[in-house]
């Protein structure tokens, strides 16, 4: 079967290394799913989940990046993320907290941090809703 090799890098570790049947992840003008042969792309990332699924279609993990990078070619996928969190280690209730928190105040770093904690409870939403 095709796979493709896929790296998830954080500023401080590689966090995913394998080959893989398939990736999403967040670009910056919508997900990106990527097989095997894919062209090769480089995008920045928005928000959002990076899911990875093995040659059977069932998902392997996903993580949530706060932004980055992602580069693509026929045979690899390499993402350099900003920022990451395993989803299945999010826990709804600090999520939402961190959004109370950040709403009350108004400062300008602020704003992109609650963009980002609520795309969070999105990720965190999603995963939920469709493991039911």
């Amino acid at each position: 079967m095709a796979n493709i090799s896929f790296d998830l890098v954080s500023p401080e570790k590689l966090l995913f290394n394998d080959k893989v049947g398939m990736i999403i992840v967040p670009g910056k003008d919508g997900d990106l799913g990527i097989l095997p042969g894919h062209s090769k792309v480089i995008s920045t990332l928005r928000p959002g989940r990076v899911m990875i699924y093995g040659e059977d279609k069932n998902l392997l993990k996903s993580f949530f990046v706060s932004g980055g990078f992602a580069e693509i070619n026929p045979e690899k996928c390499i993402v350099l993320a900003e920022n990451v969190d395993e989803l299945s280690y999010l826990e709804k209730s600090l999520v939402e907290k961190e959004i109370q928190q950040l709403e009350s105040q108004n400062e300008m770093k602020t704003n992109e941090q609650l963009l980002i904690a609520k795309a969070k409870l999105d990720a965190i939403n999603f995963t939920f809703y469709n493991t039911i």
